[in-house]
């Protein structure tokens, strides 16, 4: 009888690829989803506002010339192409103001000025030199920005009922044009490009009509452009109330600055309070991933731990005592009005260590769950953990189970507590690599998005991880608002409202 060794399944054991992947503890899963629909209109990858105007003016372009979708893509990749020229063109004269955001493909486009002019075929093509992998360059990045602002249909490559071509081909036709008819393209050839520049959209026609856009309309209460406009409301009450250089000035005003519901827009809707919400949500979302970071740390590059010694890793970070200790002596988080108060800026919290300081924020998003709970339903509480029985609001690693979890762990040491959350880290960390794995059938390969690995009780680090703070897509809208001239910036760093500020009324 012949003897037969078996393995296993060669696509799983030869051919495994893990992949950095992103979110490996889905912590942000509710925040995520939440700020999509109160930040419509940006996403963390559109960087440039003139591409909503460029990519109507070919939309429309392409309908005027009954182009196929072939024609309509090889048109959109030539006049990216041409538009980003114009872009490098004039940031490199003496005309450019300020310092803006880089065109899509600037780096491809660099390296193919040093053989000379740029060859339109080839950089708009899909071989080699191309300027883009996409087939459809970088509308794929703005798309779905693009149809939520009605630039572009939701049905097909076409122009969306709020695309109004005139102020838009007075701005950009001559890239649409140049686009058209050139077969190569040099510096000195968009020289004439100047006014298509990111740097003009200020005070350019095709930027008024974006800032329109942007400013969204926050009176349409219950609307895309209604909580759009609120949202810019918002963001400009917050820039006239108190000086704000960055994000952290901006967040302190939402989370706890009275003023911000006393203000005269304020009440438009309850689109500014559900942001107060959100914006404390993110407290404990980047805690969660700060500890994460700490525990892949941890590990060593060749060989593994348990998750109970990755645990206590944290608890070694961790003052002695009891959690119920622990917890008395953190801030209060409201005052008795209600009012939250900065207990996660409160000097008490931010001078401890780092393990102790995050999960001290933890459990303060665990009292913030508690107290927004104790009375009626309210926008902040809907924006902090999603309407009643919402599933993400009561998930694992939500304030929710936070509250649950120091309840039940109350009388236990804080070491206890870190080495039980670091193995719950572990465990979800893990079926969340297995919930997202796939089978590539292109080239038979089982693709895992990993930064750890479980296996048979130890853990292995393939990916290292950097904590980086969840995005409200805040930036993004006053980036987009100060390059349309809704917004502007001193040279001190400080935002103040720009030229068509009016607009944000």
């Amino acid at each position: 009888m012949t003897m037969v060794h078996v393995d296993g399944p060669g696509w799983v054991d030869q051919r495994t690829s893990p992949i950095l992947g992103l979110f490996p503890i889905a912590v942000e899963q509710y925040l995520n989803s939440a700020v999509a629909v109160h930040a419509p209109g940006v996403t963390t990858v559109t960087t440039t506002a003139r591409y909503f105007a460029l990519h109507g003016l070919v939309a429309h372009e392409a309908e005027r010339r009954d182009l196929d979708d072939g024609a309509a893509r090889d048109l959109l990749r030539r006049s990216e192409i041409v538009y980003a020229l114009a872009c490098m063109a004039h940031r490199d004269s003496a005309d450019h103001v300020g310092e803006w955001p880089a065109p899509h493909g600037e780096d491809k486009l660099r390296s193919a000025l040093e053989s000379g002019p740029v060859d339109l075929a080839v950089s708009a093509g899909h071989g080699a030199g191309r300027y883009s992998n996409s087939s459809w360059g970088f509308l794929g990045a703005y798309r779905g920005s693009e149809m939520t602002l009605g630039v572009l249909s939701t049905e097909s490559f076409s122009t969306g009922d709020a695309f109004e071509v005139a102020p838009v081909r007075d701005s950009l036709h001559g890239v649409v044009d140049l686009a058209t008819t050139a077969a190569s393209v040099s510096l000195a050839d968009v020289a004439g490009l100047a006014d298509a520049c990111l740097c003009q959209a200020r005070f350019s026609p095709d930027g008024e009509w974006l800032a329109r856009r942007f400013a969204g309309r926050p009176h349409d209460v219950g609307t895309v452009a209604g909580v759009l406009g609120q949202t810019q409301q918002m963001i400009a009450a917050a820039i006239q109330t108190a000086p704000v250089e960055g994000l952290e000035d901006l967040a302190r005003f939402v989370m706890y600055d009275p003023q911000m519901l006393t203000h005269e827009h304020a009440h438009t809707g309850d689109v500014w309070r559900r942001w107060r919400g959100l914006r404390t949500r993110a407290e404990s979302v980047y805690a969660w991933r700060l500890l994460w970071a700490r525990m892949c740390d941890a590990l060593p590059s060749s060989g593994a731990m348990t998750p109970a010694q990755l645990g206590e890793r944290l608890a070694d970070e961790m003052p002695a005592g009891t959690l119920r200790a622990y917890v008395a002596g953190l801030p209060a988080v409201t005052d008795a009005v209600g009012q939250p108060l900065p207990a996660e800026r409160d000097a008490s919290v931010l001078e401890r260590a780092d393990v102790d300081r995050w999960i001290a924020t933890l459990v303060l998003g665990a009292h913030r769950h508690t107290a927004l709970n104790a009375g009626p339903d309210t926008p902040e509480r809907r924006g902090f953990e999603g309407p009643g029985g919402h599933r993400l609001g009561v998930e694992e690693l939500s304030p929710h189970w936070v509250a649950g979890t120091t309840n039940s762990w109350v009388d236990r040491s804080l070491q206890d507590l870190a080495v039980h959350l670091a193995e719950v880290m572990v465990n979800r960390a893990h079926r969340v690599t297995m919930a997202k794995s796939y089978f590539r059938r292109s080239d038979q390969r089982f693709i895992m998005p990993v930064r750890v690995v479980l296996d048979d009780g130890l853990v292995f680090r393939v990916n290292g991880e950097v904590a980086r703070p969840p995005s409200l897509r805040w930036a993004q809208l006053m980036s987009m608002s100060r390059q349309v001239g809704l917004l502007a910036r001193d040279e001190d760093g400080t935002w103040a409202r720009g030229p068509r500020g009016a607009l944000l009324d």
